[in-house]
């Protein structure tokens, strides 16, 4: 997740679990007993598992540093697009911008590579259903060490790319056909600006793309809380996405282990954002527990909880196959 603003609000944050939850409108603790699990959907969620999405938060880390300015950053993408590969799918692709910016008083003028895969749709192949995170990470100025050298970003992000790459494997592996096109997409330079999912976006828009919805997932695996019942999934919505986040919040209590709560207050620093400002629907997932390894050398793999990104990852799926049956 970009860094503006929230650790200012890491305050607030804190109070989250003890203020939120309870204030929360009745539409925001949506819980329907009389649900009953689509068959199909139950059994693509249950293939779901949380030692995959480890492995992929572990091969990100290992890479040292994913920061969008180092020199590292094409490998980053070539081995995630590798990845998608190693599943099955050969449309995997990279898809370059130019990005000139500076950083920390000094000019950088680069390449960038978000990654782009796709399972085209078999009924609606132009209509597009898009699920993604950015695989760019980065360190606070205070830290010891520079983001060009070294930066874990495991919670944030490897976390949502791995989240990505579960649901692909998992659909890929199980044959399933989907009615629209779903495209994987993981985002370059989301730290410094948003720049990946506005390149896309702005791809998106010049051809007339019809996107049937976007879910982002940034900093999803942060759950300090060994059991279960105490996970809470912050869901946040859109003025153009309010009715489907309620529907995606039935969607959780029905196939995962997580409560959700709805906290707008970063919904403008992540990539969905960029969706919503082309009038795209969009939802943006990340952890209600507060990360306290934010864009530190500490966000590592160890401070994860995969079991958790697991249930995350069960909610994009089931969001996904609903949509495409």
């Amino acid at each position: 997740m970009t860094s503006t603003y929230r650790y200012v609000f890491k305050g607030l944050l804190a109070l989250m679990l003890f203020g939120i939850v309870v204030s929360c409108s009745k539409d925001d603790e949506i819980v329907d007993p009389t649900s009953k699990p689509d068959p199909e959907i139950a059994q693509l969620t249950k293939k779901i598992h949380a030692d995959s999405i480890a492995a992929t938060i572990g091969m990100l880390q290992g890479m040292g540093t994913r920061f969008a300015l180092a020199e590292n950053r094409r490998d980053v993408a070539v081995a995630i697009m590798n990845k998608f590969k190693s599943y099955g799918y050969a449309t995997a692709r990279l898809d370059s911008f130019q990005l000139n910016v500076y950083f920390r008083n000094q000019y950088y003028e680069t390449w960038q590579y978000n990654v782009v895969c796709t399972l085209p749709g078999v009924e609606f192949p132009d209509s597009l259903t898009i699920i993604g995170g950015h695989h760019d990470c980065i360190l606070r100025s205070t830290e010891p060490e520079s983001p060009l050298d070294v930066a874990p970003g495991a919670d944030d992000n490897a976390s949502g790319v791995a989240v990505t790459l579960e649901i692909a494997r998992v659909l890929k592996q199980s044959g399933f056909a989907p009615r629209t096109t779903i495209v994987f997409a993981t985002f370059a330079a989301e730290e410094l600006g948003l720049y990946g999912s506005q390149h896309m976006t702005n791809r998106l828009s010049d051809t007339l793309a019809k996107v049937k919805f976007m879910l982002n997932n940034d900093m999803v695996s942060f759950c300090p809380v060994a059991d279960s019942t105490g996970w809470y999934l912050n869901v946040i919505d859109y003025p153009n996405s309010v009715d489907f986040r309620k529907h995606a919040q039935k969607i959780c209590s029905t196939y995962t282990l997580l409560k959700t709560v709805n906290d707008n207050t970063y919904r403008n620093y992540s990539d969905s954002y960029n969706f919503y400002l082309r009038s795209y629907k969009s939802l943006f997932f990340i952890s209600q527990h507060d990360d306290p390894n934010y864009h530190k050398l500490t966000d590592l793999l160890s401070n994860q909880n995969p079991r958790f990104a697991r249930e995350v990852a069960k909610l994009n799926c089931a969001l996904i196959v609903e949509a495409n049956k």
